[in-house]
């Protein structure tokens, strides 16, 4: 069997849970990866690899979205190129984590696609969303990159084919040695703006930014670039979190009774919903940086631990079952 494993560059959720996941995958088929996008600092398992530019979200230096950085910076001519020359077919089955190259490729050209991705426990008509809902957003979760089956992950199981978080193992076997320490992830946020908010908080704070030249300290504040041992590190020692509302990490400082708090990025409808699910997990959450009351909020009480199982093996069984070849077996 041959699989094909595309996954968005564009945040290093997508990349970790094609990391755990692609190992398994090669135990039962060759797998080959494709990655879109350029903003992840993680590399990535398996055989042969493909990049493409993709659509990548661009974001002001206050941790909004950009529109116009978006539009002007993806190279949308390459990108419908790339959709009608890629390579697609010659897979049994090509399992898609929110990567429109691949995902609009099979849409218009044709092939097996499996959507395994957060967004399409996102979209679940019961899943949580904001107070208000955004039409644009909801398309975009439809729209960026298309399936007509998926597998979808949230923070709750709320119906049949949305599955628990996925707890990667190097998550799940860390030993955690938690002390007053922040670990913070604001990837939308510049570095100066962290600098400003952080400087002065009363318990040391490892900043993770991405790209990042050289490490940055100013009194309690540390700022370094993102690396998997130095964030591990930082993250079996630190007892409070401070994020986007994603969906990996968040769900990983849960898994480890870690304070948590969440900052949607401005313009990202997506990171609302997921702040509506955190925030019924225990989660705190802030519109800006600036409104989060810092002291507060680490003063309080952590949260228990939320031991999601892990069932990472039946995952793959599910996964394979929708090649075709295992459906003819399988009938």
């Amino acid at each position: 069997m041959k699989i094909l494993y595309a996954v968005q560059g564009t945040g290093n959720g997508h990349v970790a849970r094609a990391r755990h996941l692609i190992p398994l995958l090669a135990k039962h088929a060759q797998v080959d990866v494709w990655i879109s996008g350029t903003e992840s600092q993680l590399n990535l398992p398996g055989g042969m690899q493909r990049s493409w530019s993709g659509i990548s979200l661009k974001y002001n230096a206050h941790g909004g979205l950009s529109i116009t950085r978006t539009l002007i910076k993806n190279r949308w001519l390459r990108f419908v190129r790339d959709v009608f020359r890629a390579p697609i077919h010659g897979y049994d089955l090509i399992v898609n984590d929110f990567e429109p190259v691949s995902a609009w490729a099979v849409w218009l050209r044709g092939g097996t696609l499996l959507e395994l991705s957060h967004q399409a426990g996102v979209r679940h008509p019961l899943s949580p969303r904001p107070k208000h809902r955004n039409p644009l957003g909801e398309w975009i979760l439809k729209n960026y990159a298309p399936s007509r089956q998926s597998i979808g992950f949230h923070v709750q199981a709320v119906a049949p084919g949305v599955h628990p978080p996925l707890i990667r193992s190097e998550i799940r076997t860390l030993t955690a040695n938690p002390k007053p320490q922040l670990l913070v992830y604001l990837p939308a946020y510049s570095v100066d703006a962290l600098v400003e908010a952080l400087e002065d908080c009363p318990v040391p704070v490892t900043a993770f930014v991405p790209q990042l030249a050289a490490p940055i300290e100013r009194g309690a504040f540390r700022a370094e670039a993102v690396t998997t041992e130095a964030f591990l590190t930082a993250f079996a020692e630190s007892d409070s979190v401070l994020c986007s509302a994603g969906f990996e990490l968040p769900t990983e400082a849960l898994f480890h009774g870690k304070r948590l708090a969440v900052i949607p990025i401005k313009g990202q409808y997506e990171q609302e919903c997921n702040a509506a699910a955190l925030r019924k997990a225990g989660a705190w959450h802030a519109p800006s940086l600036s409104k989060l009351k810092l002291s507060k909020w680490l003063t309080s009480p952590p949260p228990q631990p939320v031991r999601w199982p892990d069932y990472s093996e039946d995952l793959v069984c599910e996964i394979l079952s929708y090649a075709p070849q295992q459906l003819a077996t399988s009938n």
